[in-house]
């Protein structure tokens, strides 16, 4: 049929339970490094509740050679 999995964008789908109301939904939005956590806010389709998912980032191992690239923030020169 034709080509699988050829897609130009990162493919997300992650499964959240809403807090309030105990539904299980799914969720295409990335989530976001705000201070040194990943982070992402939610609303619940069903009862509109807004809630704030939080993961543990991930620990990288790097760079092995050269120097450590520039800290990035938001709006600054």
């Amino acid at each position: 049929m034709g080509q699988k999995g050829t897609h130009t964008w990162d493919m997300i789908l992650h499964y959240h339970r809403c807090p309030e109301c105990g539904y299980i939904f799914e969720s295409r939005l990335p989530f976001e490094k705000i201070l040194g956590k990943l982070q992402k806010e939610e609303e619940c389709p069903r009862c509109y509740d807004r809630f704030m998912i939080e993961k543990e980032r991930e620990v990288t191992f790097g760079p092995l050679i050269g120097d450590p690239q520039p800290i990035e923030t938001e709006g600054g020169k």
